[in-house]
């Protein structure tokens, strides 16, 4: 196995990157198995590194780095035949890699890569951007403008930037084409999860299955005053299914279009004016996980 890993240096604080990565290599010496590094230098750059590595021969790609890297990765990868991924987290939140249940340590999420053979995973394909985590529209990307101006990025400063959000933000109207299906929804929120949390590990589909062929598409219906509180602690506890105002519904392609949200998050990174169009990807990507 020879592996090509494009890394943030920044993931995590850069001081705890450097030991990362530092673990990596001593690991990969001693088991002298080939691999190049790849520098991610600057937003979306990733990208690039990742399409240059596998025309450049590369069999295995690992993003290593926290949630955003790992969706540049994948808006990098092609040639899907021939190709597997792997993740190593060293972001802040890393929900994609919990879902997967990859170990925590970064030298023991590298054997996962080594001894585990890739299986297929799926992904959510959207015009010309891809996620594998979570995509939506409304309070989520609110949050994310809050969490973004925080000068120190913590799960702590999410939740409160999720407590703000909350107790601001007013529901919007919205149209879903569902399956083929049109319906018209006032909500919160409008995601499409293919794993289970986001936001350093809100469950917002705990039944969530990366490799069913499935979209959850989750809304919430607009709670009002003192009502915020337990609906927020249920969310907390991963039990969104138990607020009588968030509803889950499984599909496979998704239109969305709403009145006052141009803004959509796609795995934690954001993009204006783009459509709000999905489907999911099923047997293309092979992960080892």
């Amino acid at each position: 196995m020879e592996l090509d890993i494009i890394y943030n240096p920044f993931a995590g604080g850069e001081k705890k990157m450097k030991k990362n990565l530092a673990l990596v290599e001593d690991k990969l010496n001693a088991l002298k198995i080939v691999y190049r590094l790849h520098r991610s230098e600057y937003a979306k750059h990733a990208i690039a590194l990742t399409k240059e590595a596998i025309a450049n021969g590369a069999k295995t790609v690992v993003a290593m780095g926290g949630d955003g890297t790992l969706n540049e990765v994948l808006n990098g990868l092609y040639n899907f035949e021939n190709i597997t991924f792997g993740l190593l987290p060293c972001g802040t939140g890393n929900d994609f890699a919990a879902h997967c249940r990859l170990p925590e340590k970064v030298d023991e999420a590298l054997d996962v890569i080594l001894t585990k053979p890739a299986t297929y995973i799926d992904f959510i394909q959207m015009p010309e951007l891809r996620a594998v985590n979570v995509v939506g529209t409304g309070l989520d990307v609110k949050v994310l403008q809050l969490y973004s101006a925080l000068q120190k990025k913590t799960k702590i400063g999410y939740f409160n930037s999720l407590i703000r959000a909350l107790f601001t933000y007013k529901c919007s109207h919205f149209t879903a084409v569902v399956d083929g299906v049109k319906k018209e929804y006032k909500s919160f929120i409008s995601a499409l999860a293919n794993a289970s949390m986001f936001g350093g590990g809100l469950k917002i589909a705990p039944g969530a299955d990366i490799a069913d062929g499935k979209l959850n598409f989750v809304y919430v219906e607009e709670i009002r005053g003192l009502k915020l509180i337990p609906a927020l602690l249920k969310l907390k506890k991963g039990k969104v299914n138990e607020i009588k105002q968030a509803h889950i519904e499984l599909c496979e392609k998704i239109e969305i279009k709403s009145e006052n949200c141009p803004v959509i998050n796609l795995d934690g990174e954001l993009y204006e004016n783009r459509p709000f169009s999905a489907e999911i990807v099923h047997n293309v990507l092979k992960m080892h996980r």
